[in-house]
């Protein structure tokens, strides 16, 4: 099982690089910096418009330890104690003591955030931090790194290139086929990193723009490359969702003193955690669902007890409010309905320190990859300070890898015949996300897991359009792993096996072999 897509390298156009970098969100835009400083012809693909990322939309900030009252051994017990007992330490390491450096360097590039009238950053808390560490421009940092790296990145940038297929031959990767303005092409590189995005915008309620569906987790899983830990998906504790769109609201807005009441009024998060509001997400998302059901009713963030503390709401979180009052809510007077979605996804690609996959000449970074950093809950705003060390490290990875190699892409003789249909339907990706929020959402049993992996094998078998089977291949892959999990950890809760057990304290791995099994 390999391509979702008819082609032949000697009818299509092309074009060769010393390196092909897939997605512009941070971890990519990092990784192409890099690249092209240190000498390398570099290509960076992006689905959608080159702002169009899960970075541009992230509010909350990076978390750095830059504060006096913080080192990189305290962020790394932090980053251990969230990730429910699979952080990998060597991992994690690297995150927090890089990543002191790598905010540095984002700095230098011009990225801006928020400082004292010293001229000082400014520190906020979120959830599970033990210290105030995460550094932030108003609600929407992500805006502002997405600006820095873009302005910085001084390589070739193709918009609207969908990457659908690897040029693959044995076990090694020589480039990427992708349709451009609805053509197929060509695109050549002795390496290529995949930096693509997560999987949370598979499921029908999220915060992830249109773009992320998985396809690069969904590709080289097709193609060979070994997943890990799919069965661990972040959902968000608040979003606002209404009939036409869900948006996330911080958890900033909590660090900065806001609360979380039910119907009644009452403030319940005491009930479930010694932190309160500032918990770690995973164990808030379902105090929130747990509450819902006990009561009967909505969830509300209250913000008005962080203007009591003397911030003005409207300048510390100009989108979220204003967003808000487009709703017909205002947070200065009444509080606001919250649900959890799916927001980030944790599993992915596995690597190792410099992006490795199982794959040669093929590397994965940012949410795409799986590095273990997260373990089986990510800590608050680890994720944009991932995409900034590791986007760095690939490029060293690729670099190292690429001096090695020479390689004559005249000589390859490579097609693809895609996978043949039972039947043909009509399924959309509309459907694979109701499938997946429904049956592989933020509760799970034995049950409704088997509903889903039974509706996505038809999916994935009889649905013509390369989203929608690459997508239900994936989540076929998610669906298995949580059932072959049995019991309940971080991201992951399983309502028929509801605590943690010893025997699964470890990585999942998921192959093209076991996705043959299924289909």
């Amino acid at each position: 099982m390999k391509s979702l897509t008819d082609f032949d390298v000697l009818e299509l156009p092309s074009e060769t690089y010393d390196a092909v970098v897939v997605g512009s969100g941070a971890a990519g835009l990092m990784c192409g910096i890099v690249l092209k400083e240190i000498g390398l012809e570099v290509c960076l693909l992006t689905k959608g418009k080159r702002e169009e990322s899960s970075t541009n939309l992230a509010q909350g900030g990076i978390a750095v330890a830059l504060p006096k009252e913080d080192s990189p051994d305290i962020h790394f017990n932090d980053t251990v104690r969230a990730g429910a007992g699979l952080v990998k330490p060597k991992m994690a390491r690297i995150l927090v003591e890089e990543g002191v450096k790598r905010v540095i360097d984002l700095i230098k590039m011009g990225a801006r955030f928020e400082t004292d009238e010293r001229g000082l950053l400014k520190f906020t808390r979120e959830a599970a931090h033990s210290v105030a560490r995460i550094i932030y421009y108003k609600d929407k940092t992500g805006e502002e790194v997405e600006r820095a790296l873009l302005s910085s990145y001084k390589g070739k940038l193709v918009e609207k290139a969908q990457v659908k297929e690897l040029l693959a031959e044995g076990n090694r990767c020589y480039g990427v086929v992708a349709s451009v303005d609805g053509k197929l092409k060509l695109f050549y590189a002795p390496v290529v990193a995949i930096a693509t995005g997560g999987a949370a915008g598979l499921y029908l309620k999220n915060t992830n723009p249109p773009t992320s569906t998985g396809d690069g987790i969904g590709i080289a899983l097709r193609y060979g490359a070994t997943l890990q830990d799919l069965e661990f998906v972040q959902f968000h504790p608040t979003a606002f969702c209404d009939n036409s769109e869900c948006f996330l609201i911080s958890e900033a807005v909590r660090g900065e003193g806001a609360i979380l009441i039910d119907k009644h009024g009452r403030r319940f998060m005491g009930d479930y955690h010694h932190l309160w509001e500032l918990a770690p997400r995973d164990v808030v998302t379902r105090a929130i669902e747990s509450q819902r059901r006990i009561t009967g009713g909505e969830i509300y963030l209250d913000f008005r007890p962080i203007e009591k503390r003397g911030i003005d709401i409207e300048e510390r979180f100009p989108t979220i409010v204003k967003k808000l009052r487009e709703k017909g809510i205002d947070p200065k007077r009444e509080p606001v309905p919250v649900t959890p979605v799916a927001h980030y996804y944790i599993g992915g690609i596995k690597v190792d320190t410099f992006g490795r996959t199982s794959i040669d000449g093929l590397f994965a970074v940012g949410e795409a990859s799986c590095t273990g950093v997260h373990g089986a809950n990510r800590l608050a705003s680890n994720s944009l300070l991932e995409c900034l060390v590791f986007g760095n490290r690939v490029a060293y990875g690729m670099y190292r890898d690429w001096r090695y190699l020479r390689l004559d892409f005249k000589e390859l003789r490579l097609t693809g015949k895609s996978i043949p249909l039972r039947i043909e339907s009509s399924f959309s990706l509309e459907d694979v996300k109701r499938v997946m929020w429904e049956n592989v959402g933020i509760v799970r049993s034995a049950e409704s897991l088997t509903r889903a992996i039974d509706k996505l094998s038809e999916i994935a078998a009889s649905s013509s359009r390369w989203e929608v089977r690459n997508g239900a291949l994936l989540g076929l892959a998610i669906a298995v792993s949580a059932m072959r999990r049995e019991e309940s950890r971080g991201g992951h809760y399983r309502q028929d096996f509801p605590y943690e057990r010893e025997e699964f304290r470890k990585h999942s791995e998921f192959s093209i072999t076991d996705l043959e099994r299924l289909l």
